[in-house]
């Protein structure tokens, strides 16, 4: 008979390589061999890879599938959401840096008037008090709204999921499942926009602008069609509520930007 051990994690007795509760590993004479090391680094980074691949595969062609197959419990060939969704905000604000999606810029968001906020009166008021010219206040309020972009990115998951439980409050849905399906969304946008950078930055600044249409059509039927999948909705209605659900989500990241906008300046 297997002698049976106490897990050195959490005191759990068990049989076999892996404790039952907490799932730690027994560890054996030869598990630090150099040999045995370099398999495991190598069988970590494969693992990786396919996982990955897996998981871009159901993110990008199938809206709403990676998301029920977590809910569901299908969890281990696939990434953990938010696992993906940090390696794509990552790569997005290393390619769109200086670009304003997320964020005002100064010579957009320097004016006498910006949605009401007297924003001159205030940078003048900073100019005064530190000396700085409007230049450098400038420069010091981008660095300042693009480092809030990232940072604070991860906030609009919560609100986008807000707005699933919004659009679909009949069906009885624990918000977790919100938060996932919104993790998975938003993490398509930030990867449609990354896989669209090309394009976006040979484009003159004067038709960028004009891109951004079909991507914004292409994030609709994705999100439709995620609504039509996971909340199992009819096709009409998951379109219907899909025009509602992006026009409510734009205008929480227009939100989003003038609240980055306004902590980057008062923190001058």
């Amino acid at each position: 008979m297997e002698k049976r051990l106490n897990c050195k994690n959490c005191n759990t007795k068990f049989e076999g390589n892996f404790c039952n509760s907490c799932g730690e590993k027994v560890i054996k004479e030869g598990d630090f061999a150099l040999m045995k090391l370099s398999s495991q680094a190598l069988d970590s980074i494969t693992h990786l890879d396919s996982k990955l691949f897996k998981t871009l595969k159901l993110l990008l062609f199938y809206p709403g599938k990676l998301s029920t197959q977590f809910t569901e419990g299908i969890r281990v060939p696939y990434m953990k959401p938010f696992q993906i969704f940090i390696i794509s905000n990552i790569i997005f604000f290393i390619i769109y840096s200086n670009e304003d999606l997320f964020r005002n810029p100064s010579f957009n968001f320097f004016q006498e008037n910006f949605d009401g906020l007297k924003i001159l009166n205030k940078v003048r008021a900073i100019s005064e008090k530190t000396g700085l010219s409007l230049n450098e206040i400038a420069k010091l309020y981008d660095s300042a709204s693009i480092n809030l972009a990232k940072g604070l990115l991860v906030f609009l998951i919560p609100i986008i999921a807000i707005i699933g439980k919004l659009i679909n409050y009949k069906q009885k849905i624990e918000f977790g499942k919100h938060l996932i399906f919104a993790t998975h969304f938003f993490t398509f946008v930030l990867t449609i926009f990354v896989l669209s950078s090309l394009f976006l930055t040979l484009t003159p600044e004067s038709y960028r602008r004009l891109l951004l249409i079909p991507i914004g059509i292409l994030i609709l039927i994705y999100y439709s069609i995620g609504l039509k999948n996971f909340y199992k909705n009819s096709y009409t209605m998951a379109f219907i509520k899909g025009i509602f659900g992006i026009s409510l989500i734009f205008i929480s990241i227009n939100f989003y930007k003038t609240i980055i906008s306004l902590l980057a300046l008062y923190s001058l």
